[in-house]
């Protein structure tokens, strides 16, 4: 997420959950959980928190930080491994998220804190771990995101990245000119679509050694036409003009009439990316 400046994303009805800085106060916890929980529930998304884990390797008596932790599963996964004498720590400027997350990890030791990406409340070279999900594609500066991380790490400190590329959503069956216009108008409105591809040039360019990458196409299952993004693109798409009322139903008729044969397709690609932080010669 964001700290000082607020990223310019398409405006979300926050009752379904969004996740923009400006809507903190009328934030719907209930939902923004429930849209954590299945997005965490994703093959592809649990291939990549396994492989960052594996990655990052927290070592006993380490500070591990989990920026944006949402509803801090990760930060209790880093609790386990850095042990009674390590910290484990997750970033999340939600008030509600941070409430949610302590209540969710009550026994546990670990620590939610209020920050933002640009401006991480740590002193320099102070953190062994840190892993950043699902937060870049928010933020409109996602060089200075990942500068301030390098900031925050000890030499031979790691990283793990991982992000969404939107540009690869693939959705079947649609009209492809109808689909083009509003997956171009979704892009065009999101803050950092294209964050999947950058990783890895985000981390060398910030000096850090690339110690490893991946990727994960998640697959989105049938009832996937009836509910989630897909079910509310074309609504969007439609508020805003981009495409009529009548293209609207059509699409949306199209893919749950697919789903009932068992023929919808969505499919999207993550990206994970590790590094460490040189020490020096």
């Amino acid at each position: 997420m964001t700290e000082t400046q607020v990223p310019d994303e398409p405006v979300v009805d926050a009752t379904r959950g969004s996740f923009k800085l400006t809507h903190v106060a009328e934030q719907n916890i209930e939902r923004q959980a429930f849209i954590l929980d299945v997005m965490a529930s994703r093959p592809a998304v649990k291939t990549l928190k396994t492989w960052a884990l594996r990655k990052l390797a927290p070592a006993v008596g380490e500070t591990a930080v989990d920026v944006g932790s949402g509803t801090g599963e990760d930060v209790v996964a880093f609790a386990e491994l850095v042990g009674p004498d390590g910290h484990a720590i997750g970033v999340e400027p939600s008030p509600g998220l941070r409430t949610e997350a302590t209540r969710r990890s009550a026994g546990v030791q670990v620590e939610y804190v209020d920050g933002h990406a640009e401006a991480l409340p740590f002193g320099d070279e102070s953190v062994d771990v840190l892993r950043c999900e699902r937060v870049l594609q928010h933020v409109d500066n996602p060089t200075a995101v990942v500068k301030e991380m390098t900031r925050v790490l000890r030499p031979g400190g790691r990283i793990a990245l991982i992000d969404t590329d939107w540009a690869t959503a693939i959705i079947h069956p649609a009209d492809p000119d109808v689909l083009q216009r509003m997956v171009g108008y979704f892009l065009s409105e999101s803050a950092n679509p294209f964050s999947g591809r950058q990783l890895r040039g985000l981390l060398a360019e910030a000096g850090l050694e690339i110690t490893g990458e991946t990727a994960s196409t998640w697959i989105e299952a049938q009832e996937g036409a009836r509910q989630g993004f897909i079910a509310m693109m074309h609504l969007t798409a439609a508020q805003a003009g981009v495409i009529t009322p009548a293209e609207a139903d059509n699409f949306a008729q199209g893919l749950a009439e697919a789903a009932d044969r068992g023929a919808f397709h969505m499919s999207l690609t993550m990206y994970a990316v590790s590094a460490l932080k040189p020490r020096a010669v």
